[in-house]
This record gives structure tokens, sequence and C-alpha cells, in this order.
């Protein structure tokens, strides 16, 4: 595949997710449902961070361990992935390498017995949406991450 259909399909599922978030009010429904059934999602579920350039592997499986076991153990809780990456690097390749850590983290959740049916989508964001703005290490490794959130709390 060229760089320029592999850009245009990167940036053809961004903008779809972006719709998908956006879309219709549905989710806002069902997340104020989903809300009150798991108020301590945000407390349990913890983001898992990844190393420079890479996508299937984790610096932290501790707390990929721990998110699976609180999902398994709560399965009201409907959730999204969002795959991230630090600011360095294009963006196009930062929308790829974001995409495929989502994937990586919804496949392994779904290995461990997180039904699948459960995940919203999981998606990439690339560079954007950014938790940290500094040039050092310590920032780049926040940003470096998946997130595994409730339908409201998205992006």
């Amino acid at each position: 595949m060229s760089h320029r259909k592999l850009a245009y399909a990167i940036a053809t599922m961004a903008l779809l997710s972006v719709m998908l978030v956006l879309s219709t009010g549905t989710a806002s429904a069902q997340s104020s449902i989903f809300t009150s059934q798991t108020p301590d999602f945000a407390q349990n579920v913890k983001s898992v961070l990844f190393p420079f350039n890479v996508y299937d592997r984790i610096v932290n499986p501790d707390v990929l361990q721990a998110d699976s076991e609180w999902l398994k153990q709560h399965p009201d809780a409907n959730f999204w992935i969002q795959g991230r990456a630090d600011s360095r690097g294009d963006v196009v390749y930062n929308l790829a390498l974001s995409y495929r850590r989502a994937q990586f983290i919804k496949q392994d959740l779904i290995k461990s017995g997180v039904n699948s049916s459960r995940i919203g989508f999981a998606t990439g964001w690339g560079k954007l949406y950014p938790v940290c703005g500094s040039h050092d290490d310590a920032c780049w490794q926040e940003n470096r991450r998946a997130d595994i959130v409730q339908p409201d709390h998205a992006l």
C-alpha cells in the first residue's frame, strides 16, 4: 500500500471515529445509564503505557491485568479504547501507531475474558489530546498510552 493510500485510510478512520462520537445523541442517552451502573469506573480502570515507537508491548502489564479483572467483575460496564502517541513524529504515523495500540489492548482484553461486545470502539487519536505538554521523557511517556474510558468520558 502506498504512503498516500495509507494516509487516506488513516485519516478516514479518524474522521469516522469522530463522527461516531458526535453521532445522534444515543451515546449520551446510554452513557447516563452507564454512569449510574458503574460509578467507580474511572477510579479502577487506569491508562496503559507503551514504550517509544511500540504498539505490541506495554510498560505496565500489571495495570492492564487489573483493568481486565475489574472489567470482568463488572459485565455491565461498556467502554471505548483510545490509543495515544507522544508529540514526536509524523501526524499520520502517530495516528496509525495509536490505532494499533488501541487494537492491541482490545485483543488483550478479549483474550483475558472481557466480552468484545462491550467495546464500543478502539481507535487512535495520535498526538491529539495530550495529557502533558512538556518536551521531556516523563511527559512523552505519559502521552504514549491507551485509555479505557466510559463513553461519556471519551476524548
